[in-house]
């Protein structure tokens, strides 16, 4: 029996930005965490929805900047995105993931307390991509669903989004979405041989990650390669290879926002970017 099924919430941060590199990850069959995933479908919005939650973030934070006085924290993050998990086995329609997505939506909506104007504004910030993936085998994920949240309506900021509140809620809501559209009770629901499967798992989640570790290292490598091109093409004054390496810099630093960095990783990455000037 499972007390839920599983969701996991992230602010989305770096303000415009990030909203635009987790949509690009979303729908990226390039990216390695993808090397297994069968489709990616938009189940709601698309990428002009991405680009408005980064819109109104960015004016919002500008308007705060203007009109604040006392030298607070400006708006970092535009989004929450929610990710929601089936076991294996389990696979509904695109069509029953939408309306299992609007009612868990439609939740929040009543947490957040919204007005008939922020209602609407809120519905047209809602971008949700699905992940379908291999349904054999005992280990893996199963299909999941990333849901991205604009955090900005009207003129503030919807706070109870990033707060437990709306986790817990969301997980019930969640619960009872997919009982109601596809006849799914996580009570009755028992993962294959429990115990065995814990084992192979840990050894499975060791194993990979030791591999994405080792990716990642590699791709550090590659950057630190390509900031030394840059920096030769700046000393001999080769305006095209200056170009090429930039846009190869900004591509690896693009790769390795989606990754998760060790400590010792992210003091490398932190370098390179004092090293190259980006902040």
């Amino acid at each position: 029996m499972l007390k839920n099924w599983t969701v996991t919430t992230q602010a989305v941060k770096n303000g415009s930005d990030g909203v635009i590199t987790r949509e690009r990850y979303l729908l990226s069959h390039k990216h390695p965490n993808h090397k297994h995933t069968e489709k990616l479908i938009s189940i709601i919005g698309n990428t002009s929805t991405s680009q408005r939650i980064a819109i109104t973030g960015e004016r919002f934070r500008l308007l705060q900047q203007l009109n604040n006085t006392r030298g607070g924290r400006p708006l970092s993050s535009y989004a929450m995105e929610f990710c929601l998990t089936l076991p294996k086995g389990h696979r509904p329609t695109p069509k029953q993931w939408h309306s299992i997505t609007s009612d868990c939506c439609l939740q929040l909506a009543k947490l957040l307390k919204l007005t008939l104007e922020e209602r609407e504004q809120y519905k047209t910030q809602i971008r949700a991509v699905l992940h379908q993936q291999p349904q054999t085998g005992r280990t893996g994920t199963g299909d999941h669903l990333h849901l991205i949240i604009g955090k900005v309506v009207g003129n503030r900021v919807l706070k109870q989004l990033q707060q437990k509140q709306a986790t817990r809620l969301i997980k019930s809501a969640f619960n009872a979405a997919v009982l109601k559209h596809i006849g799914i009770d996580h009570r009755e629901y028992k993962p294959y041989e429990l115990e065995r499967g814990k084992r192979l798992e840990m050894w499975k989640y060791q194993h990979q990650k030791a591999q994405d570790s080792l990716w990642i290292q590699k791709l550090i490598t590659k950057l630190q390669k390509q900031a030394d091109k840059w920096f030769q093409a700046l000393d001999i004054n080769d305006d095209r290879q200056q170009k090429r390496q930039w846009n190869r810099i900004l591509k690896s630093f693009e790769e390795l926002s989606n990754c998760s960095l060790s400590e010792e990783q992210q003091g490398q990455i932190s370098n390179l970017k004092v090293k190259v000037g980006i902040h």
